[in-house]
């Protein structure tokens, strides 16, 4: 339970509602309660009146009959607003459980992202939620007013027979045993059966954003196969935990039969010897009814609270991730105007055992452009990852205008950065909503003026719907340079001091390629810009360029320089005039294209 309540201090704005609830939970069931009392003074009467021979006196049944009537018509109206505000709270706080779990996420650092399953995140959320609001929403409808029937039933018993209440109030400490011993073994088969789900629903969700490879290496039989024999685990786990669960559901199921025999072997006695009326007989009778439901509805609440309490551990991890918006109080926003950026003996690990970077110190002069080149995963990426403040340093600073950008706002620093990644990045939605994906205030003119600057306009313009065509998960129905295009427009638009490029070029044919280079040139000028170069030719004229070398800087200088010394770029240079194997596959090793 504590995992729930902990759960629950993630919402707001929902006690009066609950306790609206509680009062029509009190009202419903005391009107619950009084047909078993209206059906004895019925019973008592007509017997009454059979027994003296004067006769019955129908005009009272008459009224007691009406009485039932508005009973239940009061009880059915009190019974379904209450459902109203229980199914309303339990969406409210959906919303709320949801939104905080979507900006948690959101505010965490990059390393957290790089450690997850896609899917594993996708499923806690849709999980853990959807089991706690459903036993909310039980428990606001029927769980509350079921309990003050028992505890108000047993009351009544208690006065009417001593005996019968005790036998009854068994129950309780039994099916609370029962439930305590069956709740530690069953959420343990729940966590292994999440862990499958996870795993499998995380592979579909890649396979269907990658269908095309998928289909291309014809691995569809495969990649079913995989999916389905982690389903066929977590049949083989539901099948020892539904075992597990119902056999201790018989355990309580037998200690029910047991009481209810002894309860109503006690009744009959008791009326029998004129302990109780008829009368009295039946109201009981009623009232072991009445507990009857909300004890066999027990297994279910039980079922519902586990599966709730368990993913609800799920939320709580992810939420107990420490936030990197946490650590932003008190710092002031950058002022990145004419921005100078500077890495000083800048060291990086993703992991203990091998450092990324060591060592690693340059300078970008305002209005400047630096490409880095290097061996594949020699630390170009985690560079500009750096820069964008997506990790920290383990050792060294990366400062802007003097600023160590650990020591300002994440916001601003990101605000002073426009990237255009190898991968367009882009999200389904309209050609108009992804250049406007920078700046979500700009005016259609200035949309237009970014994708024109961006070599875009003209094709869009031939597109069915222009800039409101919907372009497709990720841009899929847009070619390679389409995509760069927008993507190029999308930075133009933010109009950063400082830009970063993956080399957008290096996956296009020449046509495309030329038609990008040209919108990113508009795009490079007066900006201070940190190159990954991909191809040696469109670096040729920035004005410094750094070579990394098993993560150290080897080299630092102006290409026309480093073309002249025995250094990497110069080896490169000559390997792309080669035309072997062997020079190609070395300038593969440094994501060089030939």
């Amino acid at each position: 339970m504590r995992d729930l309540v902990r759960l629950f201090g993630y919402t707001h704005g929902l006690g009066r509602a609950l306790i609206v609830i509680v009062l029509l939970s009190i009202v419903t069931a005391v009107l619950n309660l009084a047909p078993p009392f209206v059906i004895k003074t019925v019973t008592d009467a007509i017997v009454a009146g059979l027994s003296s021979g004067d006769g019955v006196n129908y005009t009272i049944v008459f009224w007691l009959v009406i009485l039932l009537l508005v009973v239940s018509l009061v009880g059915t109206a009190v019974d379904n607003i209450g459902g109203i505000m229980g199914d309303m709270v339990a969406a409210r706080m959906r919303k709320q459980l949801s939104a905080r779990y979507y900006e948690h996420l959101l505010s965490l650092p990059q390393r957290y992202f790089d450690s997850e399953i896609t899917g594993k995140i996708i499923n806690r959320l849709n999980r853990a939620i959807a089991d706690v609001t459903q036993f909310m929403q039980f428990f606001a409808n029927n769980l509350l007013s079921m309990l003050l029937v028992v505890l108000i039933s047993l009351g009544i018993m208690l006065w009417y027979s001593w005996p019968i209440a005790v036998f009854m109030l068994l129950l309780i400490p039994i099916f609370l045993y029962v439930t305590a011993k069956t709740s530690v073994k069953w959420q343990a088969y729940e966590k292994k059966k999440n862990h499958h789900y996870d795993i499998a629903s995380g592979r579909f969700a890649e396979v269907v954003s990658q269908v095309r490879l998928v289909k291309s290496f014809n691995t569809e039989q495969r990649e079913q196969q995989e999916f389905s024999r982690r389903f066929t685990k977590m049949v083989g786990i539901t099948k020892k935990q539904s075992t597990y669960w119902h056999g201790m559901n018989a355990i309580r199921g037998i200690a029910l039969s047991i009481i209810y025999a002894l309860v109503f072997g006690t009744l009959f006695y008791q009326t029998a010897s004129g302990m109780l009326t008829i009368g009295e007989m039946v109201l009981l009778i009623a009232l072991v009814q009445q507990i009857s439901g909300p004890l066999q509805s027990m297994s279910y609440f039980i079922d519902s609270y586990q599966r709730a309490a368990a993913n609800s551990r799920d939320y709580a991890e992810a939420m107990n991730e420490k936030s990197e918006v946490l650590s932003e109080k008190g710092k002031k926003a950058l002022d990145a105007t004419h921005a100078k950026i500077e890495f000083s003996g800048v060291s990086f690990a993703y992991d203990k055992k091998k450092k990324v970077l060591n060592d690693v110190s340059f300078v970008i002069k305002p209005g400047q452009k630096l490409a880095l080149v290097g061996e594949s995963g020699g630390g170009k990426t985690t560079i500009s990852n750096l820069l964008m403040r997506l990790y920290r340093p383990t050792r060294g600073t990366v400062m802007i205008n003097g600023h160590d950008i650990q020591d300002v706002t994440q916001a601003s620093v990101r605000e002073a950065i426009a990237t255009v990644f190898q991968d367009a990045s882009l999200f389904s939605g309209t050609v108009r909503e992804n250049i406007a994906y920078s700046r979500p205030s700009a005016s259609d003119k200035e949309i237009k003026a970014a994708a024109k600057s961006a070599n875009a306009l003209d094709f869009v313009r031939e597109l069915p719907d222009g800039l409101d065509t919907e372009i497709g998960e990720r841009g899929i129905k847009l070619s390679g340079g389409q995509k760069q295009r927008i993507a190029i427009a999308r930075a133009l638009l933010k109009d950063a001091p400082i830009l970063i490029l993956d080399e957008a070029t290096s996956s296009l044919d020449s046509r495309s390629e030329a038609v990008v280079q040209e919108a990113l040139e508009r795009l490079m000028k007066n900006r201070t810009v940190l190159i990954i170069a991909h191809r040696l030719s469109t670096i040729a004229h920035v004005d410094t360029i750094v070579t990394l070398k098993h993560g150290h800087v080897d080299e630092v200088g102006a290409p026309a320089t480093l073309a002249n010394t025995d250094g990497i770029y110069a080896q490169l240079l000559e390997l792309q005039l080669a035309t072997t194997e062997k020079a190609r596959e070395k300038l593969a090793e440094f994501d060089i294209g030939a």
